[in-house]
């Protein structure tokens, strides 16, 4: 993994805050602090950004590729959500406790990522007002999430299962390996085989 500082001009071109900037309008202070705190991550396919025990210190800005969160469970890895580009992935759910990361967050794909510590997101809720707007938006969005990951797991026909997946990520079966869709699925890589061919057989 490569971190490198991102330039620090207000003017140049920067992913984040240009996401952060549609969800709420930033001030040209908040935009300061984003240049001079956040920095760039280049991860190669397959491997780790956090593992469990690590301090969950950084929220993580997907500009380019695709990550994944698991958790190993009686040696089985089960992932439990799959992010893209334009999502801000991490240790959600330790973020801000002080507790140690409990799961794996992994690049499936040679990503790039914006780094953003947590500590720099609450300066900006106590110095910039927007930025609790902003915040609540993005926490509505990790709550409906969560909510269809939840909904994803208790559609009992796994071929609906993998329509819904489908619908919610276009493109992203095509992207990365079947093994992480159908864990996150919940069911084998056989069933989700048979449901692709069904499916491509019946296209032709």
């Amino acid at each position: 993994m490569k971190t490198s500082a991102l330039p620090q001009k207000i003017n140049q071109v920067h992913p984040l805050i240009d996401f952060l900037d549609s969800v709420q309008p930033l001030s040209a202070g908040a935009k300061k602090i984003l240049l001079r705190d956040s920095s760039q991550m280049t991860v190669e396919k397959k491997r780790f950004i956090l593992k469990p025990g690590a301090a969950s210190q950084n929220f993580y800005f997907i500009v380019k590729g695709v990550v994944q969160g698991f958790v190993k469970e009686n040696g089985r890895s089960i992932t439990t959500w799959i992010m893209q580009e334009n999502e801000i992935a991490g240790s959600f759910r330790t973020v801000g406790t002080g507790e140690p990361c409990n799961e794996y967050v992994q690049a499936l794909e040679d990503s790039q990522l914006i780094v953003l510590p947590v500590a720099t997101t609450e300066y900006m809720f106590d110095h910039y007002p927007e930025s609790n707007v902003i915040a609540r938006r993005l926490w509505e969005f990790k709550y409906r999430q969560a909510e269809e990951r939840a909904y994803l797991v208790r559609i009992s026909n796994a071929t609906k299962r993998y329509n819904r997946f489908i619908e919610i990520y276009p493109g992203l079966a095509d992207r990365i390996s079947l093994k992480y869709i159908a864990s996150h699925l919940g069911m084998t890589l056989e069933t989700l085989s048979r449901i692709r061919s069904r499916q491509q057989r019946a296209a032709e």
